[in-house]
């Protein structure tokens, strides 16, 4: 058999399965409640506070990755700080934003809340700029690679949005 008669074979298999499972309920968590049920366009705790944790473990995750020397550590940790404050920032105005238990925000409400972190993005990548320039300047040219490249094969533009969007910037 070729390989795309067996990646086929394996696709169909797990079409199956998937949808055995979906007809007879196996492996499925019970259905939430109407009232229990997530709408994405309101915000959650458990939303701002994922959105935090995944910043610094990019973060952990890059900082082991460039394996720093004695001399940019102190570099990557003034870099590092003014991230952790600016992503605490929106933390605290992503929970303080939370609208109220059965209602659902405008619009309008969504516009504001989505320029405040915006705005608080954008002073977190211009406070940390000057850090990010001097770290970046004592990097050996394997590590501005690392710092460079797109994670996971994502293209440069996804990445940088991507981080943007998290607060890692």
């Amino acid at each position: 058999m070729s390989r795309l008669s067996i990646a086929a074979l394996a696709a169909v298999v797990l079409i199956s399965a998937t949808a055995a499972l979906a007809q007879n309920g196996a492996g499925s968590a019970p259905a939430p409640k109407e009232s229990e049920q997530y709408d994405p366009m309101i915000r959650t705790k458990t939303h701002c506070i994922e959105n935090f944790a995944r910043s610094a473990g990019r973060l952990a995750y890059l900082e082991a990755k460039l394996q720093l020397t004695a001399e940019q550590q102190p570099l990557w940790d003034k870099w590092r700080q003014v991230l952790a404050t600016g992503a605490e920032k929106q933390r605290a105005e992503c929970l303080a934003d939370l609208p109220a238990a059965g209602t659902h925000p405008t619009i309008l409400d969504r516009t504001s809340h989505f320029e405040q972190m915006m705005e608080t993005k954008v002073a977190t990548m211009q406070a940390g700029r000057p850090a990010l320039e001097a770290l970046y300047q004592a990097l050996t040219p394997e590590q501005r690679l690392a710092l460079d490249l797109p994670r996971h094969g994502a293209h440069a533009g996804h990445r940088f949005h991507h981080m943007f969007e998290h607060g890692q910037l």
